[in-house]
């Protein structure tokens, strides 16, 4: 008797294996080095299987979609590969992470004033789309970020998530507090978290639906950290919930025993059992490089602007060809 090989197996474990061979694997769009060494450089051998013959490739393709995470360097780089793809591709995709730049951005000869729009906006140009998981990392905090509106741009971004479709598990990352613990706050609007954004998810999916948002940190001193929950690369993270940062300078009595700590911060939503998560609407059957380029700029009617007044649309990031000119620097990887 033959010794069995891949294809005498039966078809359902093979559909396993397929799985488990994608489940791994990372597909990095926008970074200008995709082929460059990781930590995980067997990976990048993983879809040589579907070069092995017909019947694999067959098989194992639909598997691709439904298991890798792809990874976005930035908005505009999520909207130019997914308005590229077939629908049917598009309500495959399982796993996304991004980095939540404002779009669209123009990399030149655009002076005056343009509209901008929150990175969840990019999510209803997606009809189909229903992720298990959307990994969002933060724009406007880091190395080399220094915009003064940076804490109340963040915090809006996570509020504008929560209230988008399109996913099922939902984690913002932010390397740090200032979001909700600095005292900068020129709208008033921030509240603590994360029971007003828990409150928000449980009112639009159900109070028995399961549906929740927790807060956890990575404390900076890992040392002193505690909990059972680990970040994916080993880091101790633990529940961490903060006051605003301006009524605390107002009333220090409210801060709670955690509003000092330091470190890196996760936001983790979970939508309701029987929450309709996929994104609703009709294709635009245009890639992003039409949508961008038309006549009087991408504006559609019914989406808000990146602003609170007119006093951020002049200070803001639309106040000056410099300032968007080098978030388009870093959005667009110029």
């Amino acid at each position: 008797m033959d010794a069995p090989n891949l294809l005498t197996i039966p078809v359902e474990l093979r559909e396993l294996i397929y799985e488990f061979l994608f489940s791994g694997y990372h597909i990095r769009h926008g970074f200008g080095h995709s082929s460059a060494p990781n930590n995980n450089a067997e990976s990048l051998n993983r879809t040589a299987l579907l070069l092995t013959c017909r019947q694999v490739l067959a098989e194992a393709w639909r598997h691709l979609p439904l298991n890798c995470t792809l990874h976005f360097r930035g908005t505009e780089n999520l909207l130019d590969t997914l308005l590229s793809v077939d629908q049917s591709v598009v309500t495959r995709i399982r796993h996304i992470r991004v980095r939540a730049f404002p779009f669209p951005l123009y990399a030149s000869g655009r002076s005056e004033y343009y509209p901008t729009y929150y990175a969840a906006n990019a999510l209803a140009l997606l009809p189909g789309l229903c992720l298990d998981t959307l990994v969002v990392d933060d724009c406007w905090h880091g190395f080399g970020m220094g915009d003064g509106w940076r804490d109340v741009t963040t915090y809006f971004d996570i509020e504008a998530l929560l209230q988008s479709d399109a996913w099922k598990e939902l984690t913002y990352i932010t390397p740090c507090t200032d979001f909700i613990a600095s005292g900068y706050d020129h709208r008033r609007k921030r509240l603590a978290q994360p029971e007003t954004w828990d409150a928000l998810i449980r009112e639009r999916d159900g109070e028995e639906s399961g549906a929740e948002v927790k807060m956890f940190i990575v404390p900076h001193k890992q040392d002193k950290a505690t909990g059972e929950d680990k970040t994916e690369d080993g880091r101790i993270m633990q529940p961490w919930a903060a006051k605003p940062g301006h009524e605390v300078i107002e009333n220090w009595r409210i801060a709670g025993p955690e509003q000092d700590t330091k470190g890196e911060v996760r936001v983790v939503a979970r939508r309701g059992q029987r929450a309709r998560a996929v994104q609703l609407g009709l294709s635009e059957k245009r890639t992003w490089e039409e949508l961008k380029g038309k006549v009087g700029s991408f504006a559609p009617e019914d989406w808000k602007p990146y602003h609170n007044d007119m006093a951020d649309a002049i200070g803001w990031i639309y106040g000056g060809f410099g300032r968007r000119m080098q978030l388009a620097n870093s959005a667009l990887n110029l």
